[in-house]
């Protein structure tokens, strides 16, 4: 059966759900409370289905209602998309550039990235999101964004996985820690109550010799947005790609970075839908990532640091 509804209405309705009542909910729109009620009855008859459990004094779901509103999110963002991709289209001819990051490259890298890619082909809108390299996978085969850079592959015959760079783990330690006045550290020798292990956010483990860090204890967890203002805080100690190491660095003058005993890597990719559409403009991202990347590559990032392709 073909069901016909009115976004607006549908709006309303993901409203009336995350606010707990039509009242919140018009004056979240600035609607009045009969125009939600009508709004909510419109919808119920538009889709054949009751939505709310009235028999209880505040709204309630009914199973059809929590799974629209489950799915209500995704066409709603879906049409913050199109709107957006049609205003660049009017303003700049051309839709705007969407990349989903691993929170292990969007501390500073990516965005550099874009600003380089910006400078060589216009000024076209470009957007970055920050998703686990799983997420990032999912967004670009759904079309939410055009370009992934994560640390994950996958078989797929709809997408492109192109390794750009490989990163070390280095560790970023305070200057006043115990360890900092070392050449290089073992990681058997960070001690457990000064290290703030980075909630990676991505789901990933390095590749290389990660016995000793797979066991190494924690006295704090910190995302990857919050890790160096948090190692700072406790003059620790972490460990991180040699990447977001160079950004935290250049942030931060009072934590210092330094190679691991081991060797322990992160391969880094760029994720593309395999439509030859893409191919130019992956081949000008590609060129940006390894420039932004050959940048950093002094010092002790030379090693630390490698370019793929």
């Amino acid at each position: 059966m073909k069901r016909n509804f009115n976004i607006h209405d549908l709006r309303i309705f993901y409203t009336v759900v995350m606010a707990g009542s039509t009242r919140q909910a018009a004056q979240i729109m600035h609607l009045t409370q009969p125009a939600v009620s009508h709004a909510i009855s419109r919808l119920e008859s538009a889709t054949g289905v009751q939505l709310f459990d009235r028999s209880y004094k505040t709204l309630r779901p009914t199973e059809a209602g929590q799974y629209l509103y489950s799915e209500a999110k995704f066409v709603l963002d879906e049409l913050v998309r199109i709107d957006e991709a049609l205003h660049s289209i009017e303003q700049f001819g051309g839709r705007g550039l969407r990349i989903a990051a691993s929170p292990a490259l969007a501390l500073g890298y990516a965005p550099d990235a874009v600003r380089r890619y910006l400078d060589a082909n216009g000024t076209r809108p470009f957007s970055i999101d920050i998703e686990s390299s799983v997420q990032a996978i999912s967004a670009v085969e759904t079309m939410r964004a055009d370009f992934g850079l994560g640390a994950v592959h996958r078989d797929s015959a709809r997408l492109r996985f192109t390794p750009f760079l490989r990163a070390d783990v280095v560790a970023i330690v305070h200057r006043d820690h115990a360890l900092a006045q070392r050449e290089t550290i073992a990681v058997a020798d960070i001690p457990a109550e000064t290290y703030v292990k980075p909630l990676w956010s991505d789901y990933v483990v390095a590749q290389g010799d990660i016995a000793d860090s797979l066991i190494l204890r924690s006295g704090m967890r910190a995302h990857m947005s919050l890790l160096p203002g948090t190692v700072r805080a406790m003059k620790g100690i972490s460990l991180v790609n040699a990447l977001s190491a160079w950004d935290i660095a250049a942030a931060y003058p009072d934590l210092v970075v330094r190679p691991l005993a081991s060797r322990q890597w992160f391969e880094f990719l760029l994720i593309t839908r395999k439509e030859a559409q893409n191919q130019e403009l992956a081949e000008r991202l590609l060129d940006a990532l390894r420039a932004a990347a050959q940048e950093r590559r002094t010092g002790v990032y030379a090693q630390a640091i490698e370019l793929a392709g």
